[in-house]
């Protein structure tokens, strides 16, 4: 079974956002997921603040959005929502995107892993 993990930094200095792509070499049936692994509130850890690591696109193609609307986020189908945070999929390339709202005061890291299954 192979394996692949990237790393992602947020940080305020950066813009607050950062992306990763892994790429299988083909298209392969994988289990993939993110988990964020530190959060440094740089001044207040308030109400603005928010960390999310999302699988964004597979191949190109945007996963599910599972939240969306509101304050922080854009109308269903925008590419500024929350996506799957875990999915288990078929494609070659899987793009992770980690993302530290009200990034002025806020570094976030996390981790993204794939699993090959076949």
């Amino acid at each position: 079974m192979d394996a692949f993990r990237v790393n992602l930094a947020a940080l305020k200095n950066e813009g607050g956002s950062a992306s990763a792509t892994v790429d299988l070499g083909a298209r392969r049936r994988f289990l993939a997921w993110g988990s964020v692994t530190m959060v440094d509130p740089l001044t207040d850890f308030d109400r603005d603040n928010a960390v999310v690591l999302d699988i964004f696109t597979v191949d190109g193609a945007l996963t599910a959005n599972r939240v969306f609307g509101g304050d922080h986020w854009g109308p269903e189908g925008s590419g500024d929502n929350v996506f799957d945070g875990a999915l288990v999929g078929f494609g070659q390339r899987v793009n992770f995107w980690l993302r530290s709202l009200h990034s002025a005061d806020l570094d976030s890291f996390g981790v993204g892993i794939v699993l090959v299954l076949d």
